[in-house]
């Protein structure tokens, strides 16, 4: 096929030089005769080799070309049917990109930093948002370092990136009742992609394991698995990174980022949290959620006035100033007491519980750099997370057959169970939204189911009952 070097395609486009070649096709640069432009001419022959997959995947990449319309995706420019010296075929004509592939950089010894992943990482995602919220969604299927162009670098950025290749490598699969097709490369296919189960979170898989490979300088292949998580030498990114580089590339599809939007998220959380489920997060929420690999903090802006300190803070401020109300002889002692109890009010006071894997669960109040009432269980004894959604009545039965009336609220709660000891995250002002958020993210940490109850309240003794 290469013999087409040198001949002019479709009374158009004279081909340059060879680009690249698979089994049945070849890739060309070419001259586009009226527009004097570099092309590229993607030709599949009907040969020996050709196969009914072949033509499916050739003509369904050059409808989906014609249907997009993104800078950093080549442009379909024509496509038609050619007859050369080795038989029929189809060619597909499209945009030529002047930028070397990442897999070209990394085997010339390119390192890139970790600013540069993050944007390599959220330029891919924003192509990809693109891709699977397009009507009907398009998945790639077949993202990998040789797939992803880049140029003008500049400053801490990796430069422009371009996703090509919408036609897929394919790899053939005997099994019991045929045959089936296998499209993408080996190491960067997920699992559910070899059974032709392929979603857009696939894609999500794809794009972790080119980050790895241009971190770890290894083929994914190469690369062994524990528990469903790639392993490779991270100690040249952050914790934080490694932990959404984690999420990424779950070989289980249910722990991955459920679609591109939510991972562009986690990625450019304000915070720098890289929570697993940042759709969840309320907008307006003042809760922080830290998460690494081996642990996870959660930090709650709490109501002074919940507090112990908060309540004995206002009693002295109080107290304070009616002595000086009332005695204004020591209205210059009491000055300085009133301003640091003032301070203390204006404080922002956290509850916070860290939870570290294969070690404790540790819950304590902070203001500032002070932080007291620490609580410390082991992991190893939490067996039940619960989400108590809350509700309201106005009559109860009780243990003896009374009814008791009057209205009665039960505010939601989220608990983890430490052997007998309840340990409740939050306090009664935090809205719905925000306990279902944690109670998520807690739930993939922690690998436990989050149980929806409803726990039986414990009710005043003094309600009107017959």
């Amino acid at each position: 096929m290469e013999s087409l070097i040198g001949h002019t395609l479709h009374n158009r486009y004279h081909v340059q030089r060879l680009l690249s070649r698979q089994v049945g096709r070849r890739t060309f640069l070419a001259t586009d005769l009226e527009t004097q432009l570099p092309v590229v001419v993607k030709v599949l022959l009907f040969g020996p080799e050709f196969t009914w997959d072949d033509l499916k995947l050739f003509e369904r990449e050059a409808e989906t070309l014609k249907a997009l319309d993104h800078p950093a995706i080549p442009r379909y420019l024509d496509s038609f049917d050619i007859s050369t010296d080795l038989g029929q075929g189809f060619a597909l004509v499209q945009s030529y990109i002047d930028a070397m592939s990442l897999e070209v950089a990394a085997q010339a010894g390119r390192r890139f930093s970790e600013t540069e992943l993050v944007d390599i990482a959220r330029q891919l995602l924003t192509i990809l948002v693109y891709l699977h919220e397009h009507a009907p969604a398009v998945i790639h299927r077949d993202i990998k370092p040789s797939n992803v162009l880049f140029s003008d670098r500049s400053g801490h950025r990796a430069g422009d990136l371009y996703l090509i290749d919408f036609g897929s490598v394919q790899t053939v699969a005997d099994k019991k009742n045929g045959t089936i097709t296998i499209v993408g490369s080996y190491g960067y296919i997920p699992l559910e992609q070899f059974t032709g189960q392929t979603v857009p979170a696939s894609d999500l898989y794809s794009l972790g394991m080119t980050l790895v490979y241009l971190i770890a300088g290894k083929h994914p292949a190469d690369l062994s698995q524990v528990n469903g998580r790639v392993q490779f030498d991270s100690r040249a990114i952050s914790k934080r990174f490694s932990r959404w580089l984690e999420k990424m590339t779950y070989l289980q599809l249910d722990k991955r980022f459920e679609s591109a939007k939510v991972a562009l998220a986690a990625l450019e959380s304000q915070d720098g949290s890289y929570c697993s489920y940042p759709n969840l997060r309320p907008e307006n929420s003042q809760i922080e959620v830290l998460r690494e690999r081996d642990r996870i903090a959660i930090k709650i802006l709490q109501p002074l006035f919940a507090t112990s300190i908060g309540f004995l803070s206002f009693i002295a401020v109080s107290f304070l100033a009616t002595m000086t109300i009332s005695a204004s002889g020591a209205l210059i002692m009491t000055t300085g007491i009133l301003l640091v109890m003032y301070v203390i009010q204006k404080l922002p006071f956290y509850s916070v519980i860290t939870i570290e894997r294969n070690g404790k669960i540790r819950k304590f109040s902070k203001i500032s750099k002070i932080q007291w009432d620490v609580q410390s269980l082991a992991v190893r004894n939490i067996h039940l997370l619960t989400y108590n959604p809350g509700y309201t009545f106005d009559r109860y039965i009780n243990e003896h057959g009374h009814t008791i009336r009057g209205e009665v609220a039960i505010s939601p709660k989220l608990t983890i169970l430490v052997g007998r000891v309840e340990c409740v995250v939050g306090h009664s002002l935090l809205s719905h939204a925000e306990l279902w958020w944690l109670g998520q993210e807690l739930s993939d940490f922690l690998d436990l189911e989050l149980q929806v109850v409803y726990s039986t309240p414990k009710l005043p003794e003094n309600r009107e009952h017959y």
